[in-house]
């Protein structure tokens, strides 16, 4: 098989999809934290929270780098 783009596939190989429990122990906060983080009428929103990606009927992710960068920025 041969890629038109390698750069594409190279971020495509290197993406990597996280569940709620994942995205949980990584920020160090809650369940519910995260979902105030991403309701523009919560205390806690956070615009800058990265939004889940839907992958089904029921079930959501979040891109991991989006997640690593979100956290860098509050380290600094």
């Amino acid at each position: 098989m041969q890629y038109q783009n390698l750069e594409n596939f190279n971020e495509i190989n290197e993406l990597r999809l996280i569940k709620l429990k994942t995205v949980t122990d990584k920020c160090q906060i809650s369940r519910s934290t995260i979902y105030d983080k991403l309701d523009s009428k919560s205390k806690r929103y956070d615009p800058e929270f990265p939004k889940p990606r839907k992958l089904g009927q029921n079930s959501v992710a979040w891109i991991e780098e989006e997640i690593n960068t979100w956290i860098r920025t509050r380290l600094t």
